[in-house]
C-alpha cells in the first residue's frame, strides 16, 4: 500500500511542472549573418530563412519573422516568456535595406483587457433561446 502511495505521489509531483511551448520561426546568428543589407535580395532571404511569419500589408516592403516562447505554470495562466520579431525591409529593387529586431524590451506593451464584448443572445436562458429559435423558424416559413 505504501508503494502505491509513493507512486501516486511521484506522479502527482511530476505533473506540477511548467509547460513550455515554442511558436514561430527562430532565427539564429548563423542564419542572420547570411542576410546582408545592401547585398541580399528577397530571394536570398527566403532561401536562407524560409517563409516569413507574415508580410506587411498594402504593398509594404517589410517581412516579419516572429518567434515566441509561452510558459504555463501549474494551475496558472499561459503567458509569454519571450518574443522576438525580426523585421526585414526591402528597397524598391527587392534588396535588403534594413534589419530590425523587436523583442519584449523594444516593442510596445499591449494591455490585455479581461472585459468581453457583448453579443446578441449571450444573456438568453434556455427558455429564451428555445422561443427565439421557434420564432426564427416561423418567420423563415
Amino acid at each position: 500500500m505504501r508503494l502505491f502511495a509513493l507512486v501516486l505521489l511521484a506522479f502527482g509531483l511530476g505533473a506540477c511542472e511548467s509547460k513550455i511551448a515554442s511558436h514561430g520561426h527562430t532565427i539564429d546568428e548563423v542564419e542572420l549573418a547570411q542576410v546582408l543589407p545592401g547585398t541580399s535580395t528577397r530571394v536570398d532571404v527566403l532561401a536562407n530563412l524560409g517563409q516569413p511569419s507574415f508580410e506587411g500589408a498594402f504593398g509594404s516592403p517589410k517581412i516579419y519573422y516572429v518567434s515566441q516562447v509561452m510558459v504555463e505554470p501549474p494551475g496558472g495562466k499561459k503567458a509569454t516568456d519571450s518574443r522576438t520579431i525580426f523585421v526585414i525591409t526591402f528597397d524598391k529593387n527587392d534588396v535588403v535595406s534594413e534589419i530590425d529586431l523587436l523583442d519584449e524590451t523594444t516593442g510596445n506593451i499591449v494591455a490585455h483587457l479581461d472585459a468581453t464584448t457583448p453579443t446578441p443572445g449571450d444573456t438568453y436562458g434556455f427558455v429564451d433561446q428555445a422561443f427565439s429559435n421557434l420564432k426564427r423558424r416561423r418567420n423563415a416559413e
